[in-house]
């Protein structure tokens, strides 16, 4: 039984990867990452004023993106299985969009992008953005169904991308008002 459990998973995997990657138009040699789209809303939605529209907005397109017809196919398909799957996509594409974040020299600018930031300037926008943007906005969302996941996959990315915040990260952790909150990162 466990043999063909590997074939389906190997499938939905197949499944998964090939709609998260398409090629793109004049460039043969990329493909573009439709599983940054969770990351890319909850930074924009997340760093800007968080107001009870703002998170609505967020949530209501942060679950358009998994309501898609090709995800909530591989979901029934999937069953139990599903969250397992879902999730190594999103701690690839978390980890992803941060290593993408750390070296763009677009992101490291401020002023209109006329001045260039420091590299400690950049690291530290960068762990501003995903603890008091990016997660905080997913903590502001209780029903969203995969927000353990996102938490814990930008957590523990971001942790990956820059081991030596660690201490920062757990007083962060540790400054949150609600235990249930701090008990999503799983430390």
């Amino acid at each position: 039984m466990e043999g063909s459990e590997n074939v389906m998973k190997n499938e939905l995997n197949r499944r998964l990867e090939a709609y998260r990657f398409f090629p793109l138009k004049d460039r043969k040699e990329e493909k573009g990452d439709r599983f940054l789209m969770p990351w890319i809303y909850s930074h924009i939605y997340g760093t800007n004023k968080q107001t009870k529209g703002e998170i609505k907005r967020a949530a209501k397109e942060i679950n358009a993106f998994f309501a898609q017809k090709e995800l909530e196919e591989i979901k029934r398909d999937a069953g139990d299985l599903w969250l397992e799957l879902i999730a190594e996509q999103l701690y690839d594409s978390a980890f992803l969009y941060l290593r993408i974040s750390k070296s763009d020299p677009s992101f490291a600018r401020k002023l209109f992008g006329l001045v260039r930031m420091s590299e400690e300037e950049t690291d530290n926008k960068i762990f501003r953005d995903v603890y008091g943007g990016m997660i905080t906005l997913l903590l502001r969302l209780p029903e969203f169904p995969y927000r353990a996941l996102m938490i814990r996959a930008l957590d523990e990315s971001f942790l990956i991308v820059y081991p030596e915040r660690q201490a920062e990260v757990d007083q962060w952790i540790e400054s949150l008002p609600d235990p249930a909150m701090r008990a999503l990162f799983r430390r």
